[in-house]
């Protein structure tokens, strides 16, 4: 009787081992899943160009164990806004569609290229990266489009147009169009990169695609301006962020209670003796005036700017 109560104990002790072996990967994600659920998860350092602006596409989140794609959403854009190089979240355990919904964000290159628009051009990405595990570990990297030499540049520069433009007993409008009108008239567009974009050639290098190029060298696409002037508009404390399209990218600030479109490419048109013009029939205009104006270059997605629509 002992021997065949051995002879089963051993029996059962062999097939547990069979079982774990053959679904070790299950196993191995399940506890991993149930550890990291304990996992504290908090965005630590300084803030660096943080804004404290939230949106209706997007908004700040202080829970790393996302529920939902709008909680992914709301991760990136604060792991971004925080001007971080890498962070690690993580999936919830209900959240059955979390590693199918990261894939597919991870992919979609124009989804996250808009979340540029709504943070510091200092804190955007050049390139993005997402490592994503079977467990719902999802770890983040960031290639920043700005350098430290550039934010320090930039910076200079918009504290010298201060010293020299910018007083006291100006309005918010003031401010702004003092800055327009300073960028219009000490940049050109770069149309030769421009056409060089357009015909699908890779362009790197230069300055007039970020806020150097107008500030510092004199030239800007429509990325630079748009830069340039979020940038400012930060640092006066203004809601704001950057719309785009395929072909184009303007701002959109928050301005005497309502939101307006603001476009400085279009108020520095390329003329055909090359002089230069200053014109300010884009400056702070509302959304039916911008679509009355220019309804084919100025089409924008509902969905990621819904602020627009109520201007």
């Amino acid at each position: 009787m002992k021997k065949v109560r051995s002879f089963f104990t051993v029996l059962i002790f062999c097939s547990f081992l069979i079982l774990c072996f053959t679904y070790r990967e299950d196993i191995a994600s399940y506890v991993m899943k149930r550890v990291l659920q304990n996992k504290e998860v908090t965005l630590s350092g300084e803030k660096s160009n943080y804004n404290s602006f939230d949106f209706a596409f997007v908004q700040e989140t202080d829970d790393f164990h996302v529920k939902n794609k709008q909680d992914v959403l709301n991760a990136i854009y604060t792991i971004l806004n925080h001007g971080m190089d890498n962070f690690t979240f993580y999936c919830d355990l209900n959240y059955e569609n979390c590693l199918n919904d990261l894939d597919v964000i991870s992919q979609d290159q124009v989804l996250l290229s808009t979340m540029n628009n709504f943070v510091s051009p200092y804190n955007s990405y050049e390139k993005i990266y997402f490592k994503i595990s079977s467990y719902g570990e999802i770890s983040v990297q960031i290639d920043k489009l700005y350098t430290e030499a550039d934010v320090n540049e930039v910076n200079n520069k918009i504290l010298e147009f201060e010293k020299d433009n910018i007083n006291d007993s100006m309005s918010v409008r003031d401010k702004i169009k003092a800055f327009h009108d300073f960028l219009i008239n000490n940049s050109i567009y770069d149309k030769e990169r421009a056409d060089l974009i357009e015909n699908g050639q890779n362009v790197n290098g230069g300055y007039s695609h970020k806020a150097n190029g107008p500030l510092i060298h004199g030239i800007a696409l429509c990325s630079g301006y748009s830069d340039a002037m979020k940038i400012y508009l930060d640092k006066l404390g203004i809601p704001n962020y950057k719309i785009s399209n395929n072909n184009h990218i303007w701002n959109l600030v928050y301005v005497d209670g309502k939101w307006l479109h603001l476009d400085l490419t279009w108020d520095d048109p390329l003329t055909s003796d090359g002089s230069n013009i200053l014109l300010d029939k884009f400056f702070l205009i509302t959304n039916n005036e911008l679509q009355n104006l220019d309804p084919n270059g100025h089409k924008f997605d509902e969905i990621y700017y819904p602020e627009a629509t109520n201007s």
